[in-house]
């Protein structure tokens, strides 16, 4: 009977805990953009609209495997782990990739949020070298106009949090990410994520009350099976 009480109120606190994390259920598919190392090519769920982003992780610079020419190594994969996408900007020459969210609602804010990195590409090839170690910042779009962008990054090994908001216009809308100027660069995109409100979703006081009250049914639970 202990045993049973002290499960029902374990349950219970992860249920309500899990009833919370779910509110901030993004509607991006693979957000966490994983998928094969590719040289021009883009995880599935996701589109290139323009130029040749790559899929790539620490250990193969811009989709190719057992590159590492990177301007600075990155510190770690993403928070997100896993692979990420790498876009470039060179003058007009452009790399933008993305995909259509489905089932927003008009009127509704979102924020879309994701991690950037500026980790450069700095390769001598046959033909000389080949750099990309700007600073620059990653644009957002929303059917194909520019709804704002992160900070501007220069080279570094760290990855940086971002986020910014938009209101829905239509039940259907094409997300997609390039760089925010014409900069020579190469930034590293990954943990894509458009949740509801305006900013990321956390679980409402009526939800922290009720998992405070599972919480103290667990630890009234170990107190009876101690005594």
């Amino acid at each position: 009977m202990q045993f049973t009480r002290l499960a029902h109120a374990a349950t219970l606190t992860a249920l309500l805990f899990a009833a919370g994390v779910a509110q901030a259920e993004s509607i991006v598919i693979n957000g966490a953009l994983t998928g094969p190392i590719a040289n021009m090519g883009a995880p599935s769920g996701w589109t290139i609209l323009a130029g040749t982003p790559d899929t790539m992780d620490g250990g193969n610079n811009v989709g190719v495997a057992g590159a590492t020419d990177f301007g600075v190594a990155p510190a770690s994969a993403s928070p997100d782990g896993g692979t990420w996408v790498g876009i470039g900007m060179n003058g007009s020459y452009v790399e933008r990739f993305g995909q259509t969210l489905s089932g927003l609602s008009i009127g509704q804010t979102y924020t879309v949020s994701w991690f950037a990195g500026n980790f450069g590409l700095n390769r001598t090839s046959d033909t000389g070298k080949v750099q990309y170690l700007g600073s620059n910042a990653i644009d957002v779009m929303l059917d194909g106009v520019s709804i704002g962008h992160g900070a501007t990054l220069g080279l570094s090994s760290n990855w940086f949090s971002e986020s910014l908001t938009f209101t829905a216009t239509s039940a259907s809308q094409q997300l997609s990410f390039k760089l925010a100027s014409g900069t020579k660069a190469y930034l590293s995109i990954d943990g894509i994520a458009v949740v509801a409100g305006a900013t990321p979703a956390v679980p409402e006081p009526s939800t922290w009350v009720l998992m405070g009250i599972g919480l103290v049914g667990l630890a009234l639970s170990k107190r009876r099976q101690v005594v």
